[in-house]
């Protein structure tokens, strides 16, 4: 496997693998299903897509201690090693909550694991950057910086998740005029965790009735507002973002750096909605796990492509696990297999709330019915 990153024929591709949330658990057959399932989507995938990159997009794995967690993130990784495919990683809020909890030691970790790109120069705060060569040339065509946007608030006031360090920012500033400096403009593209505040621009603040159809109810701090897509922002929402309370001035940082012109999330595992805002396009990652909550058959993929003589342009897409298996999976049952998006979902939770109140008024229409005989 080359060291470096390249372009290949024009074009280099990029497959996003958000929120594994994979355990090293395998004593029940639910827990062995859910890594077999989760394991066929990533083989299929990369055997689809023979991405030059993949990136896990935080909350990948836990595991009680360090060699639990090797071996569990071993076996994450199986289909990328086996196809000789490089992967990089951020960590998400709940990668160091469990067992590992000190960042530097998971790096240790993570660089033990085979075609992993983590760099030696990473940051203490988690964060470093790739570049991606010209197929001919020692010359950078492409920069990715990989971002960790931290677990939980450190203060109350700050709300529930963390958010990304003024000096963060500075990193991110520094590095791309870094590569920009070497090889004049470098597109760049910026890969995290959790979403900016920032990403609500692409929605609409709409009515409660909206939860009929495409609406979503605002969580944590925008508890009791109600959110859709607006109508020039593409994909699918099926939970409203949930961003650190507390903006830090990082989406500000990336508009300064004049090269970043995308900007990738995980973190919200039903949303694969991507849109503009201030010339930043900004995309969500939906959720690859079969262990945590979603909406169906419909974990995912992201795929981004680049062509090398295309600077600064991108064409993107998901590929979902429906598209691959059709309703086959071991770990999901039931009338989960046919849901397809949170209408979908809303639909069942409406028949069932019917059910039930048709089953408590039968008797009441009953009992009406003798007392008028």
């Amino acid at each position: 496997m080359e060291s470096k990153l390249r372009f290949h024929s024009n074009t280099f591709k990029i497959m996003l693998v958000g929120d594994p949330h994979c355990e090293p658990n395998d004593s029940t057959k639910h827990e062995r299903d859910v890594i077999k399932d989760y394991l066929a989507f990533q083989y299929a995938a990369v055997e689809r897509e023979k991405p030059d990159l993949v990136v896990l997009m935080g909350d990948n794995a836990t595991g009680n201690n360090a060699e639990e967690l090797r071996k569990t993130l071993l076996r994450i990784t199986k289909p990328y090693a086996d196809t000789k495919t490089p992967f990089a990683f951020i960590l998400g809020n709940h990668d160091l909550q469990v067992g590992v909890t000190e960042l530097s030691e998971q790096y240790e970790i993570y660089k033990t694991l085979p075609g992993c790109m983590l760099t030696a120069d990473h940051t203490a705060a988690g964060d470093y950057n790739l570049l991606v060569y010209k197929e001919k040339e020692e010359t950078p065509a492409l920069h990715l910086l990989f971002v960790y946007s931290g677990s939980s608030a450190e203060k109350a006031a700050y709300g529930y998740y963390d958010n990304v360090k003024p000096a963060q920012n500075r990193w991110i500033k520094d590095t791309c005029a870094n590569a920009n400096e070497r090889s004049g403009p470098v597109p760049s593209v910026l890969f995290q965790h959790m979403p900016v505040q920032e990403e609500f621009s692409l929605l609409e603040e709409t009515s409660c009735l909206s939860m009929l159809t495409d609406g979503v109810y605002g969580q944590n701090e925008q508890n009791g507002r109600f959110f859709r897509l607006k109508k020039s922002t593409k994909g699918y929402m099926g939970e409203a973002p949930c961003p650190a309370a507390y903006n830090s001035g990082e989406f500000q940082a990336i508009k300064e750096t004049e090269s970043i012109f995308a900007v990738f999330f995980g973190h919200d595992h039903m949303n694969d909605f991507i849109g503009m805002h201030d010339g930043i396009l900004m995309g969500q990652c939906k959720l690859s796990s079969f262990n945590a909550y979603g909406d169906g058959l419909m974990q995912g993929v992201r795929i981004l492509e680049f062509e090398e003589d295309a600077p600064f342009t991108m064409r993107t897409r998901m590929l979902y696990y429906r598209d691959l298996f059709g309703d086959e999976c071991r770990s999901i049952s039931g009338s989960l297999k046919t849901m397809r998006d949170r209408t979908s979902v809303k639909l069942e939770t409406t028949l069932k709330v019917l059910g039930v109140l048709g089953a408590i008024s039968l008797p009441l229409i009953t009992v009406k019915l003798l007392h008028r005989k």
